[in-house]
């Protein structure tokens, strides 16, 4: 025997529901008032990292770029200068002043945030021999932070060794 509710009963159930407060009208809108915040601050730090990994990616591609150019440029009297202006040219994304380089050359190296190793009297460079190793090492900064608020620092690195052509 199913239990069935006369039109009455119904109706002094509304009545009391309405005096309780328990009405239903704008829960959705409460809910979402509460969602929204936290679906936002993922999908904001979402975007910050993705950033951070496009500029990661950005310069490894580039380095890879200019260890390549630093390989078969053997007679160049400058070929630090020229693989900086392809790291530079390969990364415009990022910002030029501070992507530090360093390079190494035959065993030489160059030190840091340098960005030129001329020759000796404008001729070729002396350390870049067949068959040696040229290498690049490339560091720049990012920081994660979410609506102004900053997560953290890191310090993003690529490097590339290539065999002198």
């Amino acid at each position: 025997m199913a239990f069935r509710r006369s039109p009455s009963a119904r109706f002094s159930v509304c009545k009391f529901r309405t005096k309780v407060g328990s009405h239903c009208e704008g829960s959705a809108l409460v809910e979402m008032g509460i969602a929204l915040p936290m679906i936002l601050l993922l999908m904001t730090g979402i975007f910050s990292f993705s950033i951070a990994l496009y500029q990661k990616l950005q310069l490894a591609e580039s380095v890879s770029n200019a260890g390549r150019i630093l390989a078969v440029d053997r007679g160049d009297s400058d070929p630090c200068q020229t693989a900086t202006s392809a790291i530079y040219a390969a990364a415009q994304g990022l910002s030029k002043s501070d992507i530090s380089l360093t390079y190494v050359l035959g065993g030489v190296n160059y030190g840091a945030n340098v960005t030129s190793c001329p020759g000796s009297s404008g001729a070729a460079n002396a350390n870049m021999t067949a068959g040696g190793a040229a290498q690049i090492i490339a560091t720049y900064p990012c920081s994660l932070q979410v609506y102004g608020v900053k997560y953290g620092s890191c310090n993003m690195a690529s490097q590339i060794t290539e065999v002198v052509q």
